[in-house]
């Protein structure tokens, strides 16, 4: 399986859960919906958290990271932009990737979370995240560091 959050499973995460709850609100007791919309948040917190270790085990394979073998400054200042959802559990992976690359790399990283606001990638025909951008160029899914190291040398 491709490692990364198709946008569509990042909305029906944010839709199903609440409605799901709505409706056992209404047919047996607000308590019961409340309950089951704070078992859901706390489920979908469990989920990114453990990610790292069960995602082998629902066939995304491993999330190990594979450190770059140079990460010299690039002359020129690049700037990343970091597109995540708050559901996707590879999107923290990434975001910790990038922090520790950007303080041998010197590059200026901007976040933008479209988990309310998907037509931002939908624009530039992207469906899932996380996204690194730079200058036009995309790279999609989890990226080991060498790999964003490899991209972010490309794009200067």
């Amino acid at each position: 399986m491709k490692q990364e959050c198709p946008l569509l499973f990042v909305w029906l995460t944010w839709l199903v859960l609440p409605v799901l709850a709505l409706i056992l609100g209404i047919s047996h007791s607000w308590l019961t919906g409340g309950f089951v919309l704070m078992v859901g948040i706390l489920a979908q917190i469990a989920y990114i958290h453990w990610f790292p270790i069960i995602s082998p085990w629902i066939g995304y394979g491993t999330v190990q990271d594979i450190p770059p073998e140079e990460t010299q400054s690039t002359h020129e200042k690049l700037t990343v932009t970091f597109y995540t959802a708050n559901v996707c559990p590879f999107c923290p992976i990434v975001r910790e990737r990038l922090n520790e690359l950007k303080k041998t790399m010197a590059f200026e990283l901007v976040e933008v979370d479209v988990t309310f606001r998907p037509q931002l990638l939908l624009r530039k025909g992207i469906k899932s995240v996380p996204v690194v951008e730079v200058g036009g160029r995309f790279l999609v899914g989890n990226a080991t560091s060498s790999q964003l190291a490899a991209f972010l040398r490309e794009c200067k």
